[in-house]
């Protein structure tokens, strides 16, 4: 897909079904034909202009259509974009229309790529806009909108520009090596490289938040049988999602909701109670639990207040330090001195549970703008500071410039694949196939 864009593209920018208005974009050099052969006029550029739709005097529409002349538009194109009333049979209608007329369809993504191609963004940007579109949350939705505006791509681009003049200036002393010429002297070399490990791990170090924020959490409710993890996350949910019984083990598979909590859409998962059995299925039951446990982010670990903790309680325990100990049922006996506790039956403490839980994950998982978000992402910036280093340590043992100078390169093209400032087909392949089509 990631060809030079020379062709049209026809493709529905809104979801198909019924709705009020829905939006077809034509972009490339044939849009404006396309649009005066459908319309009868070419309207000004940028201006909405109620325009009617037909082909071999055939009525399709009445519209408001809008013209973007290149670069002046999204994707760097021609472009226009019609509002049609929202049937499904008209998007269909025009869509087939312009095809007739010499556009095609528009591969997934392939508006974004052709943005992105055009220079009117660069590849954060356009990862953002797939991240924006499927945001859950009002903070998945600013981190996105951060990016979007260029908060990761100006961090990257400072540290490709670091580098870009360090590069320049050795290679300056490097063509001028029998004058004597110095550009820049090996301490200041150096320094600089120095500067640009701390800011690559800087932005390492906002991964694990950036992913956080970016797909969301799991939290896993853990505990002995009737201990009230069921009744726990129909609370939380606000359904009756899970069944609940006096009768242990009645969960034997994992149940998940997903709820928001601190900014974050949060994954629930509901548990088979963990003891031995003898029961095959409760038994897989119980491992899945486990095997849950292991990839959570957040455990909470139930114990019903009546019983007390157990010698099984304290053993399933050491397996996860990390966990939440919630004691239930207070209603029917206290939580220990200093624990938490709540009691769904009785309204108590619930209310202080998600409080702490939206703390917890505000504190420990919230990205800041300008975050690492996807694996892509980081490898990028792994590879560089991995190029730095080895740079640092060829300075360090006295090493010729131009073995500095090779490594130098390396982190500099790195952090050009973070942004698209160098391109690779297959990453464009890989980004812009998981877009919609019409974006």
């Amino acid at each position: 897909m990631s060809s030079t864009a020379i062709d049209t593209i026809v493709a529905p920018a809104t979801p198909v079904g019924r709705s009020a208005l829905a939006i077809v974009r034509i972009d490339g050099p044939l849009s404006t034909a396309i649009l005066s052969a459908l319309a009868g006029v070419v309207p000004e550029p940028r201006i909405s202009t109620l325009v009617r739709l037909a082909q071999d005097s055939q009525y399709i529409d009445q519209c408001i259509a809008v013209r973007y002349q290149a670069p002046r538009s999204f994707t760097g194109n021609d472009l226009v974009e019609l509002t049609l009333h929202g049937s499904a049979v008209l998007v269909e209608e025009v869509i087939r229309c312009a095809i007739n007329l010499g556009a095609r369809l528009a591969e997934p993504g392939e508006f974004t790529e052709r943005a992105v191609l055009n220079g009117k963004m660069d590849l954060v940007q356009a990862e953002s806009i797939g991240d924006l579109i499927n945001a859950r949350t009002s903070l998945q939705a600013r981190l996105s909108l951060a990016n979007l505006e260029g908060a990761l791509s100006r961090k990257a681009a400072a540290i490709r520009e670091s580098l870009l003049h360090v590069i320049s200036r050795l290679e300056a002393a490097l063509d001028f090596s029998e004058e004597g010429y110095e550009f820049i002297s090996r301490g200041d070399a150096r320094a600089a490289i120095e500067r640009a490990i701390a800011d690559a791990d800087a932005l390492i170090e906002t991964y694990r938040r950036g992913r956080a924020t970016r797909t969301g959490l799991n939290a896993v409710i853990l505990g002995r049988p009737n201990a009230g993890k069921s009744t726990l996350l129909n609370r939380l949910v606000g359904s009756d999602r899970a069944i609940v019984t006096p009768i242990p083990g009645t969960t034997r598979d994992i149940v998940r909701e997903t709820i928001e909590i601190g900014g974050l859409p949060v994954t629930l998962a509901d548990t088979a109670g963990l003891r031995a059995s003898d029961d095959e299925v409760e038994s897989i039951g119980v491992e899945r639990a486990r095997r849950a446990a292991e990839s959570g982010d957040l455990i909470l670990y139930l114990i019903d207040a009546a019983a007390g903790m157990t010698d099984e309680d304290r053993k399933e325990l050491e397996r996860w330090p990390d966990a939440w100990i919630v004691y239930t049922k207070i209603d029917l006996e206290p939580a220990p001195a200093n624990a938490m506790g709540i009691s769904v039956a009785a309204e108590r403490g619930v209310d202080d549970l998600l409080a702490r839980l939206d703390a917890q994950v505000r504190e420990r998982f919230a990205a800041p703008e300008g975050s690492l978000v996807n694996e892509r992402q980081r490898q990028a910036v792994a590879e560089c500071g991995e190029a730095l280093r080895a740079a640092l340590a060829s300075i360090d043992a006295g090493h010729d410039e131009q073995i500095v100078v090779v490594d130098l390169y390396r982190a500099a093209t790195a952090m050009g694949l973070l942004t698209g400032a160098i391109t690779r087909e297959e990453i464009f392949d890989e980004i812009f196939s998981k877009f919609c089509i019409g974006k």
